[in-house]
């Protein structure tokens, strides 16, 4: 077996490199090193590139990657990461360390905290192998399913969690603003578990994505450049509005939008990255309407 392999770098200023000089890591201690089978590309993944900072701790050069799907190429004789060599896995990318003062909580993220000088500097989904730390936790994945497929572990995982801790059910309409691979995920989702109504929002440019919407779960589509989303909704509902909004747009306005796309005591989700921006929120239609806002 070969003691190098291959990694694509982020330079944290735009610029990228394939590099082929890394050297295979060892697990560390209590750890596991990962054959990487599939990466997924998220938007944050393209923001990471030109340099934008969204988790703590995110350093530049690294090896970026976090819908990583993989094998298990090795353990450390001490590992307790309840998997053997050979099986395939998901890696939850949020690990906890030790907390100091610029990091209260010790949250670092795989793909985005580790850098290049920390071991054999693959921390990340965009190289052929990867080195997990102890505490990582590994979800074992079916052999039924394409790496391709599984990547949407991630997004799809992330609207179980979200969806349920809204509560939502059955027979209730759930508007979602941005139709990218997370908010597709959760129309298919959302769909599954019997709503009523799938609405998405768009632009003009997310043309093809509105009509992949349509083709895993969306019952309605709305092109924000071309009509009102809220007359739309409104429409849509027989003027009473949604039970559940999910910003998952990158746009500033669409958080506070979200408070009129739905009805009284409905619930709000924030998921949309805005690049740490600060953004106008109309926080008075929250109190007049008894809205949960969750993120």
């Amino acid at each position: 077996m070969t003691d190098t392999c291959r990694a694509v770098v982020f330079g944290g200023d735009g610029t990228w490199e394939l590099r082929d000089d890394f050297s295979v890591p060892t697990p560390p201690p209590g750890g596991a090193v990962l054959a990487v089978e599939a990466v997924g590309l998220c938007h944050s993944d393209v923001a990471q590139l030109a340099g934008h900072k969204h988790v703590p701790g995110e350093v530049s050069p690294v090896v970026p990657g976090h819908e990583i799907v993989g094998r298990v190429h090795a353990l450390a004789d001490d590992a307790d990461l309840g998997v053997a060599v050979g099986d395939r896995v998901a890696v939850d990318i949020v690990w906890y360390g030790t907390p100091s003062e610029e990091n209260p909580f010790g949250v670092r993220c795989y793909g985005y905290s580790f850098g290049l000088e920390e071991g054999a500097g693959l921390w990340g989904g965009y190289g052929e192998y990867m080195a997990v730390l102890p505490g990582t936790h590994l979800a074992k994945l079916t052999e039924g399913v394409s790496a391709e497929e599984l990547t949407l572990f991630e997004p799809l995982s992330n609207m179980v969690a979200w969806l349920g801790q809204a509560g939502f059910q059955a027979g209730q309409t759930i508007v979602i603003q941005g139709p990218g691979h997370m908010g597709l995920t959760c129309a298919a989702y959302a769909k599954s578990l019997g709503a009523a109504n799938v609405i998405v929002t768009g632009t003009s440019d997310d043309r093809l994505r509105l009509d992949v919407a349509l083709e895993v779960g969306a019952d309605h589509v709305i092109d924000v450049m071309v009509d009102d989303p809220v007359d739309a909704v409104m429409d849509l509902t027989g003027g009473f509005g949604a039970s559940l909004a999910v910003d998952l747009a990158s746009a500033p306005g669409t958080p506070s939008l979200c408070f009129d796309l739905v009805h009284h005591r409905a619930t709000v989700i924030w998921a949309g990255l805005k690049d740490r921006q600060a953004v106008p929120v109309v926080t008075d239609k929250v109190v007049m309407k008894g809205l949960q806002v969750l993120g």
